[in-house]
């Protein structure tokens, strides 16, 4: 049994953090304790955590305190317990990563620090993030510096590895539920008008505004109509008819990507890019930026229509293309469905555990510096935990408990 930290910057309905829940609902269900510190503006997990994760929530200070006084209160907090009673603590955002190393700088703690990067936050979180140029440079240059901090790196491509300047950080790669993104029963039939989806977010590194230019390129005469998940408040398209829908729970993007024939991932940079291959498990044809990230299963013109990013005239194109070309959205859904059927979630999340547990064992006995595992040698998962339990976890929110 080892005990694991994970110091958080607040739940949300991020791809990161939901996957954070998986890893933390795996270790779980192997026996290990795992904690999990969140303050207490950002307290609800955004899918169901196993019985005996604990979730400890951090007070952050009065309501009143404007929220960035009250994220600094909680990076505050994370450096004076994130490492407290643990073997491991994962960190997995740059201000997590620095208040891990300075709890166990200041506590004196012997716990193993990870970092999992599951994105190159220097574009999201600092030149793309929205404030000012002087905040973004900023930020940019402080998650730059996060990835030269003495943790050992898990990241999810060999894209990340190469950003993150670490060519000792374990590539544990990503996955899916196939079970829940499971390929549909039949494929769409060609129809006169076809469904083209889309994520739109608020944030400009996940290329929604370069959508919106691309749309505005393409003739109103197009065969074609919209399906936009929404869960931020932005401008939506004029030309175009549009269905709008708030999904956040797997089974509903599920359901909206089953419901489209084509899918738009127009992203700028991405550690991954996991709705472009929920996407392809549920048969749809993708139309994707080169962002990084899923190189790591995209394959121009083989699984997908690939662009550059932030190249609104080049995403036109694309769409224009697989709209008007039946075989082609038949060719690229198929080859996305053999494809994501690669990406199964469990072994992903048996790799995870594993490395964990040998960086725990390796700070038990003097024994040479860990070698990563690879993913032909990692054994099969177990049984992931069921999703749709109605178990939260046990949460607290005192500050002295450890």
């Amino acid at each position: 049994m080892i005990r694991v930290s994970i110091p958080l910057a607040g739940f949300n309905l991020s791809g990161g953090v939901k996957s954070l829940c998986g890893v933390a609902n795996a270790l779980a269900e192997r026996g290990h304790r795992v904690r999990v510190l969140v303050p207490d503006y950002a307290a609800h997990p955004p899918v169901a955590l196993h019985p005996e994760v604990r979730v400890r929530v951090l007070r952050s200070g009065p309501s009143r305190l404007p929220a960035p006084a009250r994220k600094l209160v909680h990076l505050a907090r994370l450096a004076t317990t994130a490492t407290a009673g643990a073997d491991v603590c994962l960190a997995n955002y740059f201000t997590t990563a620095y208040a891990a190393v300075a709890s166990k700088l200041l506590r004196g703690d012997q716990t193993i620090l990870a970092y999992n990067v599951r994105g190159y936050e220097p574009i999201s979180h600092g030149l793309d993030a929205a404030a000012s140029l002087p905040s973004r440079v900023i930020r940019s240059g402080i998650a730059w510096v996060s990835y030269r901090l003495p943790l050992h790196k898990i990241v999810t491509t060999e894209w990340l590895r190469e950003r993150t300047g670490d060519p000792s950080a374990y590539v544990v790669g990503h996955g899916i539920d196939l079970a829940v993104f499971r390929r549909p029963a039949r494929l769409r039939k060609a129809t006169s008008e076809v469904v083209v989806g889309a994520i739109a977010r608020e944030s400009d590194v996940k290329g929604y505004p370069d959508l919106l230019r691309a749309l505005a390129l393409l003739p109103t005469t197009l065969p074609m109509r919209l399906r936009i998940a929404r869960p931020d408040p932005v401008p939506l398209p004029e030309r175009f008819p549009v269905e709008t829908s708030h999904r956040t729970t797997e089974p509903a993007m599920a359901d909206f990507y089953g419901g489209c024939d084509v899918f738009v991932f127009s992203s700028r940079a991405e550690g991954f890019g996991l709705p472009a291959l929920e996407a392809m498990a549920r048969g749809c044809a993708v139309v994707t930026t080169d962002c990084g990230g899923v190189n790591a299963f995209a394959s121009a013109g083989e699984n997908c229509l690939m662009v550059p990013p932030i190249d609104p005239r080049a995403l036109a194109d694309a769409i224009s293309a697989v709209v008007d070309d039946a075989d082609l959205r038949a060719r690229l859904g198929a080859a996305g469905i053999a494809t994501a059927a690669a990406f199964g979630r469990d072994a992903v999340l048996a790799r995870f555990c594993d490395y964990l547990e040998r960086l725990a064992q390796s700070a038990k006995r003097p024994t040479p510096p860990l070698a990563a595992p690879t993913a032909a040698t990692a054994p099969e998962a177990p049984a992931a935990y069921h999703a749709a339990t109605s178990h939260r976890g046990c949460v607290t929110s005192d500050l002295t408990a450890t």
